[in-house]
């Protein structure tokens, strides 16, 4: 697995959702705690929804 990157997404209870690549669930983790305190939320408010191949489609 040299490199694999996924995709994990994160929710929080009020449906603020956030998707990204990450090569491993540590550094996805770092990017969502990132990412949540740029948006002024605790980190600990998102929870893990999925980790997949590729980004969900938007219609």
């Amino acid at each position: 697995m040299a490199d694999k990157k996924m995709y994990y997404a994160f929710e929080d209870p009020f449906g603020t959702t956030m998707e990204f690549q990450a090569t491993s669930l540590r550094q996805a983790m770092v990017i969502k705690k990132k990412r949540a305190e740029a948006i002024g939320k605790p980190k600990e408010a998102f929870e893990l929804t999925s980790i997949r191949k590729k980004p969900i489609q938007s219609e």
